[in-house]
Parts: C-alpha cells; structure tokens; sequence
C-alpha cells in the first residue's frame, strides 16, 4: 500500500507544545484536540491532509479531531471554513463505519458457522446476546431458534451509514459547525436528552423539559448517532431504504438514501436540504472511501 504521508512525532509536538493544542499518537492514529482554527488547519497541513476528497485511492489518514475549534465560528472565510469541518467529520466517520463493519462480518461469519455446524458456542452466543442488547433486537424464541431469529434480525441493523450523508446531515444541524451547540456540546446532531441534570441548556424552549446532550468527544457523538440510526425504531425507513441499496449494489450511496433521512428533522424539505448539501460538495465521493491501513511513526 502506497504511504501517503510520514508523521515525524518530534516536529508534531514541537508544534503542538507552540500552538496550545494537544496531540496523542496511538498505534496507527493521530488525536488532536484544542487547537484553534489555524493551528489546526496548519496541523492538518503538516499531516499533507491538505483536501476533503479526491484522495489518492480514496483513502483517508487516521487524523482524529476531539472537538471543534471554539473560535470556529469567527472565521471569515466561510468556504476554508466549511472544508475544515469536512476534512474533521470524514475521518471520524470512516472509524465508526469501519467498527460496524467490522461487527457486520461477525454476524455474517456466525450465520455461516451454524450453517456448518448447526450449533452455536458459549461464546458466540453471549456475544449475540450482547449486540442484539447494544441494537435494541429482541426475540420471545429460545435456544438455538433464539440466536437464529437475533441474527437475522441483526442483519438488517448491523450496517455502516454512507459518510456523506452523516457530514452533510452535521454541517445542516450545526451551521457548518458554528452552532453553540456543537461549540460547547460537541453535539453534531441536536441529540436531545430529556429531564436530566447533565446537558446543555437550550436557548429557547426552556420549559420542555429537555437539554442538549453534551458529549466527551466528537467521535463520541457520531458513535451515538449512528447507534440510533441503526437501533431505534424512528429509523426504521432510513434502514429500509438501505436494505434495498444493499440487495442492488455493494457501495452504500448517500445519494441514494437520502430521502430515507426525511424523519430525522423538522425542518423543512431535509432529505432536500441532504440532496443539495451532499451534491454541492461532492460528497458522494466519500462513500467510497476509507482509513489508510497503516501509518508510519519515526520519531526524531
């Protein structure tokens, strides 16, 4: 595999150390978190991240953002701005896609084991246990009938969310990640949590009982929400929608599914809004895409 960039660790925490930021190497992976905007953009420079899509191969660096710059929203320069919070978003979103593709082929290779053995092992059935609990899959069969039926069911839910719908869908939630919300929540989809003391206090609607939920990470928050897109039962057509994009083709287009988004939000025409967004940037580029495999770390 072609390595798209060397991260000499010495020169990203001399400059780290300048900037104010944080950086943390771990295996193969690169955190940062509070940087400011510049600093940021020059960090993703220094990682020759230097574009949100048309990648060589399609393929994305292991560069993880915790959190948005708090002076985000004062930038000036609105389409620097915006391509800032793409190149943020995509890579977080490949991770969380590679990890359901990953639980994905689990449920794939236990399907195929049972059609061999016609039997499930201790372990494999508490990790079916566990996951079915994780999607919200329940079944009233027992025994060996039980870990069939949550397979199966298992299948429908287990699957990655195209990237360019989940970036197109956060840029509207947050204006570009400018929202206070995002600012001070990480909070990338209005997730709303409900007459609890931990949150965010909403600005207006005070009195509904409910508060924005405020998360430790921004890979935190898109974890969370394609969770929900792939358990709760308001999704179900946005899953539906997918399942019928699956039967026809391997590549999950956003394209393709958008509409299948239109319950997500109140406001008006979204699938229409997710159509346009995705299409402007040319996002459908990313559903294509994924984590480089590897990284190498040289320390100077």
């Amino acid at each position: 595999m072609k390595k798209r960039l060397l991260v000499l660790i010495g020169v990203l925490f001399s400059f780290s150390a300048l900037a104010g930021g944080k950086v943390h190497v771990e295996g193969n992976s690169v955190y940062l978190s509070d940087f400011q905007t510049q600093e940021l953009e020059k960090m993703f420079e220094e990682l020759a991240y230097d574009k949100y899509i048309d990648l060589p191969d399609e393929e994305y660096p292991r560069i993880f953002v915790k959190n948005i710059p708090s002076d985000f929203a004062t930038q000036e320069n609105e389409t620097e701005r915006n391509r800032t919070f793409m190149k943020i978003l995509i890579p977080i979103v490949l991770k969380i896609n590679e990890e359901i593709s990953d639980e994905r082929e689990m449920v794939d290779a236990l399907l195929y084991d049972f059609e061999q053995h016609k039997d499930f092992s201790r372990m494999d059935m508490d990790y079916i246990d566990k996951l079915a609990q994780k999607y919200d899959v329940t079944t009233h069969f027992k025994d060996t009938r039980r870990y069939i039926k949550l397979l199966n069911e298992l299948q429908k839910k287990v699957d990655i969310v195209p990237a360019s719908l989940l970036v197109a869908g956060a840029a509207i939630y947050t204006n570009w990640g400018t929202s206070r919300i995002v600012l001070k929540a990480n909070n990338l989809f209005k997730t709303k949590v409900w007459f609890e003391e931990d949150g965010l206090e909403p600005l207006e609607d005070k009195e509904d009982g409910y508060k924005y939920k405020i998360y430790p990470s921004l890979e935190a928050c898109v974890r969370d929400y394609m969770l929900k897109l792939n358990s709760n039962i308001n999704y179900a057509l946005f899953r539906e929608t997918r399942a019928v994009s699956r039967a026809r083709e391997d590549i999950l287009y956003g394209k393709r599914m958008d509409w299948g988004m239109v319950l997500d939000s109140n406001l008006p025409n979204f699938g229409g809004l997710l159509d346009y967004t995705l299409t402007y940037y040319k996002l459908y580029h990313i559903d294509r895409a994924h984590l480089e495999g590897e990284r190498l770390f040289e320390e100077q």
